[in-house]
């Protein structure tokens, strides 16, 4: 078990995910991120993380929402493919699974899906999520669940059980939920330090990686530990949990294609290291938007500073 930041040498392979900008590529091979959340009430989360995957270099990304949501977040920038095939309050089980199949007929257009930003807790909303993760599961699609979609795990673990190209990401709170519905077996106990009980968790879900947010974000595959001590900020603004959300997307995408390119390590796995390399850039964003703004700082101020972080750490134009 590894446990720990990943040293110098291994930055290197984080940088190798990253798709090369050449001529004879074509858009969509950089990436096509999908983002399912988006009620009524909340449109700001899926945006966020839907801009943010953009922003990172995916060719492409799509937010699949409520219909009363669609309008507002297609106002938010017409860079967005804005899918409003959600409808809250649905109780016909045949109503869900319709629901749910307007969002997974686009699963071969994708290479990543991020589920929760802005989802909310309506019955509905809830039941079509927890379609929609236990079919992109089946088809092997990464996949990152955050916030609202972090309550379909709850109650149902196994929908991504076994699934090491899932991506967990609870904060402390959210985690401590997550341990208490993967209550260890009876006699066992909770391990006496942070990471090895995380590993506990990831072991449990059998292998779905879990990046446990906090002043150093923990992430293990079950099998490895790392710890992301990158210092970002000190202001917590709302968004920036859904710009992290588009980012391990993004990446998860690019490990993916990496992992069938036979250009990345056996260890630590693909997944996990496109989940570090997202906590990792999420938090130089925050620390570079916070240098300019300090407490005025907010989520649009991340994603402004995606491009010159981003170039910073891999270059689209390598010079001699």
């Amino acid at each position: 078990m590894v446990v720990g930041a990943l040293a110098t040498p291994q930055l290197q392979t984080l940088r190798n995910l990253v798709p090369p900008l050449v001529a004879t590529r074509y858009k969509g091979q950089a990436g096509k991120v999908g983002v399912l959340g988006g009620c009524s009430d909340y449109t700001g989360a899926p945006f966020y993380a839907a801009i943010s995957a953009l922003k990172l270099g995916a060719d492409l990304s799509h937010v699949f929402c409520e219909e009363r949501a669609a309008a507002p977040i297609k106002s938010y920038s017409p860079e967005l493919i804005v899918h409003g095939v959600l409808r809250e309050g649905e109780a016909p089980a045949q109503a869900r699974e319709r629901q749910a199949d307007q969002v997974s007929k686009w699963f071969p257009a994708l290479t990543a899906l991020v589920v929760g930003p802005g989802l909310g807790r309506d019955e509905t909303m809830q039941a079509v999520a927890a379609l929609v993760v236990e079919r992109a599961v089946a088809a092997s699609l990464p996949l990152v669940i955050d916030a609202d979609g972090l309550a379909c795990v709850l109650r149902d673990p196994g929908l991504v059980r076994g699934s090491a190209w899932t991506v967990l990401t609870p904060n402390r709170p959210e985690f401590g939920r997550l341990q208490a519905a993967l209550a260890p077996a009876a006699g066992a106990e909770v391990a006496a330090d942070d990471a090895a009980e995380l590993r506990r968790i990831s072991l449990a879900l059998g292998g779905a990686v879990i990046v446990q947010k906090g002043p150093h974000d923990l992430l293990s595959d079950g099998t490895s530990v790392l710890c992301n001590e990158e210092p970002g900020s000190v202001k917590r603004s709302g968004g920036q949990g859904d710009v992290l959300a588009g980012s391990i997307a993004t990446f998860l995408g690019w490990a993916r294609a990496a992992q069938l390119g036979g250009l990345t390590p056996p260890e630590p796995s693909p997944p996990l290291l496109a989940a570090y390399a997202g906590c990792m850039l999420t938090r130089r964003f925050s620390a570079a938007a916070f240098a300019k703004h300090r407490r005025a700082m907010t989520a649009p101020d991340l994603v402004a500073e995606i491009g010159p972080c981003f170039e910073e750490f891999s270059p689209a134009i390598e010079t001699e």
